[in-house]
C-alpha cells in the first residue's frame, strides 16, 4: 500500500510521519502517480474531459491533458488536471495537479503556498528546493504571473506548489494555487517537445 503524505494547510492537507521516497508517495484527491485514472472515473468521463493534446500541430503527440472540475467528492481542490499516454488503454497517471481558486484575492494564495511549501520541506529534507517568479508566456501584455516553490525528487519527478495572479486580460481565468507532480518521464517528454 502507498504510503500516504499530505500536508495540512489550514485544513487542506494531512501529513503522516512517514518519510517519502518518491514522487509516487503524494496523494492529490486520493489519486498518485502511477495510478489508473480508470481507478476513479469511468472510461467514457476521461474521454469527455480530454481538455487537449500536447504539440497538436507536431508530429511526437504522446500525452493528453484531462481536467475535472467541480468533482463532488473532491475535499480540496475546486479541480484536478490529470496528464496520460494517448494511447494508453489503462489510463496512468503520469503527472497530476490540484487547484484551489482565490478569485479576486490573490494575496491569500502566498501565504497558502509558503505554508504548503515548508510543510513539503519539514518531510522531503533531500528534495532539492528552488523559489521562482515570472511572468506568465500565455499573457502577451506581461502582467499576469506566476510565483512557485519546486522540490526535484531522487528520482527525476518533482513537486510544484505555485500562485497564478492573472491580468484582466487573461479574463476568464482565474488566479488559483496548484500543487502539482510530475514523473521523470512526463518531464522529459515535455521539455524534448518544446524545444
Amino acid at each position: 500500500m502507498k504510503k500516504l503524505l499530505g500536508i495540512v494547510v489550514l485544513g487542506l492537507f494531512l501529513i503522516t510521519p512517514s518519510q517519502a521516497d518518491d514522487i509516487r508517495d503524494f496523494e492529490i484527491e486520493g489519486m498518485s502517480i502511477g495510478d489508473s485514472l480508470l481507478d476513479f472515473f469511468s472510461k467514457e468521463e476521461i474521454k469527455n474531459n480530454i481538455m487537449w493534446h500536447y504539440n497538436d500541430n507536431k508530429k511526437n503527440n504522446e500525452f493528453v491533458v484531462v481536467e475535472f472540475f467541480s468533482v463532488p467528492y473532491f475535499e480540496t481542490y475546486d479541480g484536478a488536471q490529470f496528464i496520460i499516454k494517448t494511447e494508453d488503454k489503462k489510463y496512468k497517471i503520469y503527472a497530476i495537479t490540484g487547484a484551489i481558486s482565490f478569485k479576486k484575492n490573490i494575496n491569500n494564495c502566498y501565504p497558502k503556498m509558503e505554508k504548503i511549501a515548508d510543510e513539503i520541506s519539514q518531510v522531503l529534507k533531500s528534495a532539492e528546493k528552488s523559489n521562482s517568479k515570472f511572468n506568465s508566456p500565455q499573457d502577451k501584455t506581461g502582467k499576469s504571473t506566476v510565483t512557485g516553490i519546486y522540490f526535484e525528487f531522487e528520482d527525476g519527478g518533482n513537486a510544484s506548489v505555485q500562485c497564478y495572479d492573472y491580468s484582466k486580460a487573461m479574463h476568464p481565468r482565474i488566479d488559483n494555487l496548484r500543487v502539482a507532480l510530475r514523473t521523470k518521464e512526463y518531464r522529459r517528454w515535455y521539455y524534448d517537445s518544446i524545444k
